[in-house]
């Protein structure tokens, strides 16, 4: 009865095959998390808020090589109001020219369902680059600094693990990836 017993909350507790909740802690492979992100899924679970999005957010952004961008992401987007999906990607802003290609070089086309992507080395890591190279998405509060009279704006899908530097300036409302939809 007792290993019955066990086995039931052992799997309430299960957040998925990495991320398990110990009754105090977010672990992923049994190390405690310690990361804005983790602390806000706590949250969720104290509140008995749905946990799903963040859950599988959590998943993607722990597959991200970038230390900073693991501890810092899930703030950046609670500062923007930016919405997760179900499966824990993220959806954001870009500003394109009239015939949906990119600003900047005109050689990007972002046509509905379009996948942009571009070897991540290839994308500026560096925080303190507010221009650089790589693709750019931003929260709301950044497009009136860069959308065109005569272009869109368009709405993109990002998962965590494609973010490569969040800008220290502008006030966290930039990014830039490496692959978006």
């Amino acid at each position: 009865i007792l290993d019955r017993v066990k086995k039931q909350l052992t799997k309430l507790t299960d957040l998925s095959s990495n991320l398990f909740f110990d009754g105090a802690a977010i672990l992923f492979q049994g190390e405690v998390l310690h990361n804005y992100a983790a602390d806000r899924l706590l949250e969720f679970i104290a509140a008995n808020e749905p946990v799903t999005p963040i859950v599988n957010f959590l998943e993607k952004l722990l597959k991200n090589p970038s230390s900073h961008v693991v501890e810092h992401l899930y703030a950046f987007l609670e500062h923007g109001r930016i919405p997760l999906t179900q499966e824990g990607d993220f959806l954001v802003y870009k500003a394109v020219r009239h015939d949906f290609h990119d600003i900047h070089s005109g050689r990007f086309y972002n046509g509905i369902g379009q996948v942009l992507e571009m070897q991540r080395n290839k994308v500026d890591d560096r925080r303190d680059q507010t221009c650089s190279y790589g693709f750019h998405v931003c929260s709301y509060d950044y497009l009136p600094s860069f959308s065109h009279a005569d272009g869109h704006v368009i709405v993109c899908k990002v998962s965590p693990a494609d973010v490569v530097a969040v800008p220290n300036d502008y006030n966290n409302t930039k990014m830039r990836v490496c692959k978006y939809e």
